[in-house]
């Protein structure tokens, strides 16, 4: 309650409409005061006090929004952040599968190429290879197996030496072998000197190759070394030595 120590000030403030009339104990002379005019002055107090706890709680409420507000920003930001981190990985590592999965498929694409060629290289060879047993049957097959034998002799170089043809070409071979040794001799007259010529002898050997289609094998040194110059030996080393060319003619 308001006593004899408020002052003209504070009592104005509190009730700004109203006359200056002192509460008091019933035993001073305010004691007189008009009921109503003491509820309307009360009354009047708690209009006051009501509207200065409304405008602070309004103030405290307005406070409290603007922080809330800075805070909500401040974490929807820092979300923001996150979810752009977050994507720009995933990009990244998106990028980079993308990047791997490209090499791979360019690599599987090169292989493939690669494969596709060498199947058709070898398929080149097998048909080759398929017509080799065709020129043992031609007339044309007694010179090129003595021009193999005579060739072989002069790779061998040497003066006691032995030859061997392929399964059922005895005949046709021994008869190659007696031609390419007169030939040897010749060739080894002019390349070599006379003690060399004298002393070669060319010995056929019964035993045949175990496999192949034409052709023979040379053996000298004792046996220590052996030449095979048959048509297949003939036709992989066509093959290796012009394969960089066959490749251009097929897939220039």
């Amino acid at each position: 309650h308001l006593g004899h120590g408020t002052d003209e000030r504070t009592w104005r403030k509190l009730c700004p409409t109203g006359p200056l009339v002192a509460l008091s104990t019933p035993s001073t002379p305010a004691s007189k005061m008009n009921d109503v005019e003491i509820n309307q002055q009360i009354k009047q107090m708690q209009q006051f006090i009501h509207q200065e706890a409304a405008e602070k709680a309004s103030e405290i409420k307005l406070k409290a929004d603007e922080e809330f507000n800075i805070e909500k920003l401040r974490m929807v930001e820092a979300e923001k952040a996150k979810i752009r981190a977050e994507y720009e990985r995933k990009e990244k590592q998106i990028e980079v599968q993308k990047r791997i999965s490209q090499s791979n498929e360019v690599r599987l694409g090169r292989l493939r190429c690669l494969k596709a060629r060498d199947d058709a290289m070898q398929a080149i060879l097998a048909e080759t290879a398929a017509k080799l047993p065709s020129l043992t049957a031609g007339s044309g097959y007694a010179s090129l197996l003595e021009k193999l034998i005579l060739e072989a002799l002069i790779r061998i170089d040497e003066a006691k030496v032995s030859v061997r043809g392929v399964a059922g070409q005895a005949p046709a071979a021994q008869k190659a072998c007696t031609a390419a040794a007169a030939k040897y001799k010749d060739w080894a007259a002019k390349n070599k000197d006379a003690a060399f010529a004298s002393s070669i002898e060319v010995a056929w050997d019964s035993s045949p190759l175990a496999a192949g289609i034409g052709g023979v094998e040379v053996s000298g040194f004792g046996g220590k070394i052996s030449l095979t110059n048959t048509l297949q030996s003939r036709l992989m080393l066509a093959y290796e030595t012009r394969l960089p060319k066959l490749r251009a003619a097929l897939f220039a």
